[in-house]
């Protein structure tokens, strides 16, 4: 078995594949010489054990600089400082609120993918899955292109299964697990974002972000 370490806290282990981490800093597993077939399965596979922070509905939106709907294109992965990062072309099918129009075509840049044989699987990541609309909140990224705000809190995969019923968002599955910081006394805690936002019909959600967009954003 071989022994990498990946940053502080990190260990990458080649065969095991195991991996310890401290903090909350995102757990990034590297696969090694795989096939892009047995990549492809890994990076689709939900996170697990990757500990962040609740979002909160103001944080989210006062660090994003749009909200919208969105549609994959087509992504590609590039190694940005030692780390792999999935660029993934999008088509803005609604804007909601900030800077985006409908009908553009942005790239968003998410951590982890595929380069060659390597591939690297970052918990806690937004999924943009081939065929897979999602409610976006987005901020900057280098080269023009969007990170999606908080991570995996910060995207909303829309459902639109059922034809007799609106579509719809639903918190990702893909942010691993949540920690509420301690406080030393009770505190009436701030209305978190996927809580506010979990199934509520994409028009719901819609006016509920455009409603707070001024109020977040008055600097």
């Amino acid at each position: 078995m071989k022994t990498i370490a990946i940053g502080r806290g990190l260990v990458a282990c080649y065969g095991g594949m195991r991996m310890r981490r401290t903090g909350l800093l995102p757990r990034v597993v590297l696969l090694v010489a795989l096939s892009s077939a047995s990549v492809a399965p890994l990076l689709a596979t939900d996170a697990h054990a990757s500990a962040s922070i609740p979002v909160t509905w103001d944080r989210l939106l006062r660090d994003s600089l749009a909200a919208a709907v969105v549609s994959p294109l087509d992504s590609r992965g590039a190694w940005e400082g030692g780390r792999i990062y999935t660029y993934t072309r999008v088509r803005v099918d609604r804007s909601i609120s900030g800077q985006l129009t409908a009908g553009a075509e942005v790239w968003v840049r998410t951590m982890g993918g595929v380069v060659g044989k390597i591939g690297q699987v970052v918990e806690g990541e937004a999924v943009l899955g081939p065929g897979q609309t999602s409610l976006l909140f987005l901020r900057a990224a280098p080269q023009g292109a969007y990170d999606v705000t908080a991570r995996g809190q910060g995207q909303f995969p829309v459902v639109a299964g059922d034809p007799s019923l609106p579509a719809h968002v639903i918190r990702s599955r893909a942010v691993g697990a949540l920690f509420l910081p301690h406080v030393a006394a009770p505190v009436a805690l701030p209305q978190l974002a996927a809580d506010l936002l979990h199934g509520r019909s994409v028009d719901d959600a819609a006016r509920e972000i455009t409603t707070a967009w001024d109020r977040t954003h008055a600097y």
